[in-house]
């Protein structure tokens, strides 16, 4: 299995998307949209590098083109196009929770639009997060490195390829990682 890719680079906004089949052809490759609060970015990065390695497309905010378009001009209906198409593309969704998703408008926004289309949701408790919405309980919670990875061994379907003895990529992964996830 290759890597995933982030399905919001080199994108012209949300017009472009397109939904990808998996390589048997029968259905639809899974992806993953990355909720997230901005100044969590560099946690979102290296959880969505993390996911592309294990042969799963991510949905990454930073390289969407029409939605950085959208939110320079401050245009509040092409931000919602924007996030809902990435939503319609995506078959799950991942919240980072942190301090910092308690004062978002926009996460609580992604995730209603991904229950009310029938998404797989799952919350990823980063470091130092104890209390977290009630919405956010009632799905799938991933408390450390082993339930996150495991979340994504499962969807991936596969044991990586990334855990295979000797592989130091894993372990370069591990590492970076549990700079904002629980072990």
């Amino acid at each position: 299995m290759g890597k995933g890719i982030n399905r919001a680079r080199n994108q012209e906004g949300y017009k472009s998307f397109q939904l990808s089949e998996s390589a048997s052809g029968n259905s639809l490759k899974n992806c993953i949209f990355i909720s997230h609060k901005y100044e969590d970015l560099e946690a979102a990065k290296e959880i969505a590098s993390y996911i592309m390695d294990s042969g799963i497309d991510v949905y990454l905010d930073e390289y969407d083109s029409g939605l950085q378009s959208a939110v320079s001009s401050n245009d509040s209906k092409e931000i919602v196009k924007c996030i809902e198409n990435a939503l319609r593309v995506s078959t799950h969704i991942l919240v980072l929770v942190t301090e910092h998703t308690r004062k978002s408008w926009w996460v609580p926004y992604e995730v209603g639009y991904s229950k009310k289309g029938g998404k797989d949701i799952a919350s990823l408790l980063l470091k130092d997060v104890n209390e977290f919405p009630d919405y956010l309980k009632i799905e799938k919670t991933l408390t450390g490195y082993e339930s996150f990875s495991n979340y994504i061994k499962n969807m991936a379907n596969l044991y990586t390829i990334l855990e295979s003895a000797g592989n130091p990529a894993f372990a370069q992964h591990k590492n970076k990682l549990l700079n904002y996830i629980r072990e």
